[in-house]
Order: C-alpha cells, then sequence, then structure tokens
C-alpha cells in the first residue's frame, strides 16, 4: 500500500477527490489533505507520502514551489500537479520539476483511475529494483566474514606489506569521503543565493550519486542537505536583516527563496519571529 498526500486550496475539491475512486483497491492509502503549501510541506515531511498531488494556484506558497522544497528532501517522491486552464504555462517548469503528471481540472473518475493505475506501475518497478539491491547487499553482508577470512590468510601469507596496503586505502576511503563533503560545502556556500540549489546539481558538480552524497552528507554533517542550506540560508538572512536596509523580500531572492512568504514562514520557524518583527526590534534597541 502506498502513501498519498492532497493539497488544494478548496475544501471541497480535496473532498471530491478523495471521493472519486477506491484508493484501497488501487492499492493506495490517502494519509493526509492539506489547503496550503506551508502546511503541506510540514505533514509529508512527517507522513513521507510516496504520491503528492497537488493543485497549482494556492496561497501563501503555490504548488510549484512547494513541489521544489518538498523534492528536495524526498527526492523520490511522486507528483502529480492540478491546474485549471488557464494556469497551462506552468506546464513547463512542472516538466523541469520532473512532475510525474498534470493534470488539467475538472478531474473526472475515470481519468484519475487511470492516472494512479500508472502511478501504482511505475512505484511496483521501482519497489522491485529496491528490494533486488537490498538483497544483493544481504548476499554481499552474509558473505563478508568469508571473505574477510580469506583476506586475512592472504595478507599472513604475504605479509606485513599487503596489512599497510589495505590499511592505506581505508584511510583514503575515509579521507576522500570527508573531502568529498568539505567540496559540498564550499560548493553551497558559493551557491545558496541560487533558487534551484539542490542535492541533484551538487550530485552532478561532484560526479555522485544522489543516495550516496546524502547519507554521506548527513553522517558527516548531522544535518540533511535541506536542513543544512536552510540554516546557512537563515543565518545570511539574519546577518542582511541586522547589516543592510534592504526589504524582507528583496533579502528572500538574495539567499535563493523565490517566495517571500515562504521565507517569511522559515525565519519564523528558525527564530521564533518575522523577519520584518525581527527587524523591528532591532531598530528599537
Amino acid at each position: 500500500m502506498y502513501n498519498v498526500m492532497l493539497v488544494d486550496d478548496e475544501e471541497e475539491v480535496r473532498i471530491a477527490i478523495e471521493k472519486k475512486i477506491n484508493w484501497g483497491e488501487l492499492g493506495f492509502n490517502v494519509v493526509g489533505t492539506a489547503g496550503n503549501g506551508f502546511d503541506a510541506l510540514d505533514m509529508a515531511l512527517q507522513q513521507r507520502p510516496d504520491v503528492v498531488m497537488t493543485d497549482i494556484n494556492m496561497p501563501f506558497m503555490n504548488g510549484l514551489e512547494f513541489s521544489k522544497q518538498l523534492k528536495a528532501e524526498l527526492p523520490t517522491t511522486k507528483f502529480v500537479i492540478l491546474s485549471g486552464y488557464d494556469e497551462f504555462e506552468y506546464a513547463k517548469e512542472a516538466i523541469e520539476l520532473s512532475v510525474e503528471e498534470y493534470i488539467l481540472k475538472p478531474v473526472n473518475s475515470d481519468e484519475l483511475y487511470q492516472l494512479f493505475s500508472r502511478l501504482k506501475n511505475r512505484l511496483d518497478d521501482e519497489l522491485e529494483k529496491r528490494r533486488n539491491l537490498e538483497n544483493l547487499e544481504k548476499y554481499y553482508q552474509e558473505s563478508f566474514p568469508y571473505f574477510k577470512e580469506q583476506l586475512l590468510d592472504a595478507t599472513v601469507a604475504s605479509g606485513f606489506d599487503a596489512i599497510s596496503a589495505d590499511f592505506g586505502m581505508l584511510k583514503n576511503l575515509s579521507a576522500n569521503a570527508n573531502d568529498l563533503v568539505e567540496k559540498a560545502k564550499v560548493y553551497i556556500l558559493e551557491h545558496y543565493s541560487d533558487s534551484d540549489l539542490s542535492v541533484d546539481k551538487i550530485c552532478s558538480h561532484l560526479n555522485v550519486t544522489p543516495n550516496y552524497f546524502s547519507t554521506l552528507f548527513r553522517k558527516k554533517t548531522g544535518f540533511t542537505f535541506v536542513t543544512y542550506l536552510t540554516n546557512l540560508r537563515m543565518e545570511k538572512a539574519k546577518w542582511l536583516l541586522d547589516n543592510t536596509d534592504e526589504k524582507a523580500y528583496i533579502i528572500a531572492g538574495m539567499i535563493g527563496i523565490d517566495e517571500p512568504n515562504y521565507f517569511s514562514y522559515v525565519f519564523k520557524k528558525a527564530y521564533g519571529i518575522s523577519p520584518s518583527k525581527y527587524r523591528q526590534k532591532k531598530e528599537e534597541k
């Protein structure tokens, strides 16, 4: 059973979509609904849905901005974008976000059923591939004691030079991992003001896979990429509020956040106060 979230600012639309098809029959479970991007982002990070179906035109944070923020944190989540006919110009941006499906309102039951049938097949294929990889990894882990014994026999036979070589190789692997993370930090520091900075961009620059990078980065820093980037952006925003007269929406763009309302939301979450009130308190001192 796969988890799906429905996001639309019109409650009647969310209810109608939820009731249009038999989700359980298709292999899905609706784990939550939300009326705006802010609430949806918090809910999705807790529920970690396999699929998110979101409207584009919503207050505070539109569906594309919400999808971009969530995709950075949960890269395997599938997105289905809902749109009215007058919003079709957003299709190009949706494609750039690797949205799985782009569907026009009003949605009918047959169309919705076919759409989620396709998604179910894709999710099943990906799950099968992950299971195969896990089984392969399990095989190697179970075989490791045997390989280790063979390696020890070989090193004893060939003397301490081989042991030293193996130790040197392990040191090099550790050094390379640390070097990779440091390079990532430098890249983030140099590009945090780019609104499209993502795990995929960094991995392309470093020539590593997203899964390997995300696991390594979190292990070495204690933070996910998104949390690390957000913390850095908020530190820069705080400095700009303290040391410049730029308006909050300008500062949002300077630190790589296109949506001013989202900037205000994240800043308040980080410091317990909105950017405008933070500056106001500073000026009162």
